[in-house]
């Protein structure tokens, strides 16, 4: 099913695929062919460039991404079976068969997504992939959270806001109509749900100055209190991107829901000279570094795991086609 990664230019969109990637071939060598991850080549080789350039310390380039107009990867999840399998899926040689959800990130700020705003419609097939998607995931960049309200960065993050607003809308309205038509066909159908999440990039670069002025204290909350994170993440996005999470947390629009939303973090742990911030292009520091080899950017492993484990669900609930999820098997094996 297709899914929607959202991100503001220079929110770090590039790096959390690098390290989405990272975490995957880690992460996916040690669940016992649980979890498989694909990307077609072009963006395979996107997301294995910017893990090279991490493993030598470098972030990626801003104009990395530009040799493609599409970044996508498919996350797949073992699916259990009970009982014995269907005639037609044994003809197919599945023994093990995938639930599939298929990611494409989107630059929000982008001239075609920004002319269906204003006009409403959709005339280029990527916004109509983008309109289908089910889950959608926004980058909020914490390196623009400033109270500072003249700064370039916060009126950037104000019309970044209003943009993915817009979309959210767009998102619950297009699925409305899909919906009614299906139901106008004599088709049987549930009712849509839209599965949101954030994601907040760049999150090391919060300023202690903005923590102090909401009352948060520099640690966000572990994996395991769910709760205590929520509030934490809603404390900074009311703050700085209150349409999104007022659409979010807005209950049904046209008639469709939106599940609650997870939060997760992306960070990477850049080089300092005496405890001070770096001077110049900052410096990945790495683990497990080999002078022949580079080595791993110490990042914030634990977070996309969870990212990727967060979706396993929500693959299931979703009923993929046969031949989507043939085609993952077929790739993925």
């Amino acid at each position: 099913m297709p899914c929607a990664l959202l991100g503001d230019r220079a929110s770090g969109k590039t790096t959390f695929l690098g390290l989405l990637y990272t975490a995957q071939v880690k992460y996916g060598t040690g669940v016992q062919d649980d979890f498989r991850f694909h990307a077609p080549m072009a963006s395979l080789n996107v997301m294995s460039a910017v893990y090279e350039g991490m493993k030598d310390a470098r972030f990626p380039s801003a104009t990395l991404k530009e040799e493609i107009t599409e970044l996508s990867f498919i996350f797949g999840y073992l699916r259990r079976i009970v009982g014995k399998l269907p005639y037609y899926i044994r003809q197919q040689n599945w023994s093990r068969p995938f639930s599939t959800l298929r990611f494409s990130a989107y630059d929000v700020s982008g001239e075609d997504i920004e002319e269906f705003i204003e006009t409403g419609i959709a005339t280029r097939p990527l916004i109509q992939q983008l309109l289908k998607s089910v889950v959608v995931v926004v980058l909020v960049d914490c390196s623009k959270m400033t109270t500072d309200i003249d700064t370039p960065g916060y009126r950037k993050m104000l019309r970044y806001d209003s943009t993915v607003a817009k979309l959210l809308v767009a998102f619950q309205t297009y699925k409305k109509q899909e919906y009614e038509h299906l139901k106008d066909s004599g088709i049987a159908a549930d009712p849509p749900i839209i599965y949101p999440a954030f994601v907040l990039t760049k999150f090391a670069s919060l300023r202690d100055d903005v923590l102090a002025r909401l009352g948060l204290h520099r640690g966000f909350p572990g994996l395991d209190d769910k709760r205590a994170r929520r509030d934490y993440a809603e404390a900074l996005l009311r703050v700085f991107v209150p349409q999104t999470l007022s659409q979010i947390r807005g209950g049904k629009v046209a008639g469709v829901s939106m599940d609650k939303s997870e939060y997760f973090l992306s960070w990477v742990r850049t080089e300092t000279a005496e405890g001070m911030d770096p001077v110049g292009q900052p410096r990945i520091v790495r683990t497990g570094f080999r002078p022949e080899g580079g080595g791993e950017p110490d990042f914030s492993y634990d977070e996309y795991v969870a990212f990727i484990e967060h979706f396993r669900d929500i693959a299931h609930k979703i009923p993929d086609e046969v031949l989507e999820a043939e085609k993952f098997q077929a790739r993925a094996s």
